[in-house]
Protein backbone atom coordinates (compact mmCIF):
# COMPACT_ATOMS: atom_id res chain seq x y z
CA UNK A 1 0.00 0.00 0.00
CA UNK A 2 0.93 3.39 -0.88
CA UNK A 3 2.74 5.88 2.14
CA UNK A 4 0.03 8.07 3.41
CA UNK A 5 1.16 11.69 3.03
CA UNK A 6 -0.75 14.53 5.21
CA UNK A 7 -2.31 15.72 2.00
CA UNK A 8 -2.49 16.25 -1.64
CA UNK A 9 -0.38 18.70 -2.23
CA UNK A 10 2.67 17.48 -0.59
CA UNK A 11 2.16 14.33 -2.39
CA UNK A 12 2.09 17.06 -5.55
CA UNK A 13 5.15 18.07 -3.99
CA UNK A 14 7.17 14.48 -3.73
CA UNK A 15 6.47 13.91 -7.29
CA UNK A 16 7.61 17.02 -8.76
CA UNK A 17 10.97 16.88 -7.08
CA UNK A 18 11.45 13.37 -8.06
CA UNK A 19 10.54 14.59 -11.78
CA UNK A 20 12.47 17.68 -11.78
CA UNK A 21 15.87 15.96 -9.94
CA UNK A 22 15.50 13.22 -12.59
CA UNK A 23 15.25 15.83 -15.25
CA UNK A 24 17.91 18.10 -13.72
CA UNK A 25 20.54 15.14 -13.40
CA UNK A 26 19.96 12.67 -16.19
CA UNK A 27 18.34 14.88 -19.31
CA UNK A 28 20.53 18.26 -18.48
CA UNK A 29 16.87 19.98 -18.75
CA UNK A 30 15.37 22.72 -16.64
CA UNK A 31 11.80 23.82 -16.35
CA UNK A 32 9.79 26.87 -15.74
CA UNK A 33 6.81 25.13 -15.35
CA UNK A 34 5.69 21.97 -13.51
CA UNK A 35 2.12 20.46 -12.91
CA UNK A 36 1.09 17.15 -11.24
CA UNK A 37 -2.69 15.62 -11.78
CA UNK A 38 -3.33 12.59 -9.30
CA UNK A 39 -6.23 10.69 -9.72
CA UNK A 40 -6.24 7.32 -8.45
CA UNK A 41 -3.53 5.12 -9.28
CA UNK A 42 -2.43 7.70 -12.55
CA UNK A 43 -0.59 10.60 -12.36
CA UNK A 44 -0.05 12.94 -14.97
CA UNK A 45 3.06 15.49 -15.21
CA UNK A 46 2.97 18.60 -17.37
CA UNK A 47 6.42 20.47 -18.08
CA UNK A 48 7.77 23.61 -19.88
CA UNK A 49 11.13 24.01 -20.12
CA UNK A 50 12.90 27.42 -19.39
CA UNK A 51 15.31 27.56 -22.36
CA UNK A 52 15.05 25.66 -25.57
CA UNK A 53 18.12 24.56 -27.33
CA UNK A 54 18.60 26.56 -30.96
CA UNK A 55 19.26 23.06 -32.61
CA UNK A 56 15.77 21.68 -31.29
CA UNK A 57 14.28 24.79 -32.09
CA UNK A 58 15.12 24.91 -35.97
CA UNK A 59 14.51 20.99 -36.29
CA UNK A 60 10.67 21.53 -34.75
CA UNK A 61 9.82 23.74 -37.76
CA UNK A 62 9.59 21.02 -39.80
CA UNK A 63 7.34 17.77 -39.37
CA UNK A 64 10.24 15.37 -39.49
CA UNK A 65 12.20 17.06 -37.33
CA UNK A 66 9.45 17.28 -34.63
CA UNK A 67 9.13 13.74 -35.20
CA UNK A 68 12.80 13.04 -35.00
CA UNK A 69 12.83 15.20 -31.90
CA UNK A 70 9.94 13.09 -30.51
CA UNK A 71 11.67 9.64 -31.07
CA UNK A 72 15.31 10.62 -29.55
CA UNK A 73 13.15 12.07 -26.15
CA UNK A 74 11.42 8.69 -26.17
CA UNK A 75 14.60 6.76 -26.44
CA UNK A 76 16.21 8.70 -23.47
CA UNK A 77 13.17 7.96 -21.34
CA UNK A 78 13.21 4.35 -22.74
CA UNK A 79 17.00 4.17 -21.85
CA UNK A 80 16.75 5.13 -18.23
CA UNK A 81 13.02 4.84 -17.61
CA UNK A 82 13.65 2.64 -14.23
CA UNK A 83 15.64 5.15 -12.68
CA UNK A 84 12.98 7.58 -13.04
CA UNK A 85 10.37 4.90 -11.78
CA UNK A 86 12.51 4.28 -8.81
CA UNK A 87 12.85 7.82 -7.96
CA UNK A 88 9.08 8.40 -7.87
CA UNK A 89 8.74 5.07 -6.11
CA UNK A 90 10.89 6.33 -3.34
CA UNK A 91 8.96 9.98 -3.16
CA UNK A 92 5.60 7.98 -2.98
CA UNK A 93 6.09 4.94 -1.44
CA UNK A 94 3.96 3.27 -4.30
CA UNK A 95 5.24 0.94 -7.17
CA UNK A 96 4.89 2.33 -11.11
CA UNK A 97 3.52 -0.02 -13.14
CA UNK A 98 4.00 1.77 -16.46
CA UNK A 99 5.70 5.25 -17.53
CA UNK A 100 4.80 6.88 -20.67
CA UNK A 101 6.74 10.20 -21.64
CA UNK A 102 5.62 12.52 -24.76
CA UNK A 103 7.16 15.59 -26.09
CA UNK A 104 5.48 18.16 -27.72
CA UNK A 105 8.71 19.84 -29.38
CA UNK A 106 7.14 23.35 -30.57
CA UNK A 107 6.15 24.22 -27.08
CA UNK A 108 8.18 22.53 -25.47
CA UNK A 109 6.59 20.54 -23.31
CA UNK A 110 7.25 17.22 -21.67
CA UNK A 111 3.94 15.11 -20.21
CA UNK A 112 4.32 11.69 -18.09
CA UNK A 113 1.68 9.65 -17.23
CA UNK A 114 2.85 7.48 -14.91
CA UNK A 115 0.42 4.58 -13.99
CA UNK A 116 0.94 2.90 -10.60
CA UNK A 117 0.37 -0.32 -9.39
CA UNK A 118 -2.22 0.77 -6.85
CA UNK A 119 -4.14 3.89 -5.70
CA UNK A 120 -2.31 6.44 -4.01
CA UNK A 121 -3.87 7.07 -0.15
CA UNK A 122 -3.60 10.42 1.20
CA UNK A 123 -5.09 11.65 4.81
CA UNK A 124 -7.91 13.95 4.77
CA UNK A 125 -6.28 15.64 8.36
Amino acid sequence: MASAFANKAEMEYAITLAVLDFHTEFMKAHYSSVQVQLSNELIEVSMTRIASIPAENQLARSTEGRALLRHYYRAMYDSCQSLLCTRIERAIGAKVHSLVADLDPSAENTMLVIRLQEPLTTSTA
